[in-house]
């Protein structure tokens, strides 16, 4: 079972990119391959969905970060700064009145 768990994760290197519909596909071929139990192959598909959703979770936020540290460099105005901003001039108009 690990090493069909291994292949599984060899072959699915681009597991972000597979639909729940592929990753039945690849576990369906590698286990009529390899002859392994439904249970076995239920375990393998939630194991290779799961591994996926992980990574996918771990990029989304690796992607945040390092745009956050590009606005940063860049001095771009956050929404937040906007909505501060914003906040102010309100404040300000008021006093104005």
């Amino acid at each position: 079972m690990e090493k069909l768990l291994r292949d599984v994760f060899l072959v699915g290197l681009g597991v972000l990119s597979l639909t729940r519909e592929k990753a039945e596909e690849i576990v369906e071929e590698l286990t009529r391959l390899r002859g392994v139990t439904e249970k076995e192959k239920r375990t393998l598909l939630e194991r290779l969905i799961k591994k996926g959703e992980e990574q996918k979770k771990e990029i989304d936020e690796r992607i945040g970060e390092r745009v956050e540290k590009v606005v940063s460099r860049l001095k771009v105005a956050t929404k937040e700064d906007i909505e501060r901003l914003e906040k102010k001039i309100e404040e300000l108009k008021k006093k104005l009145s």
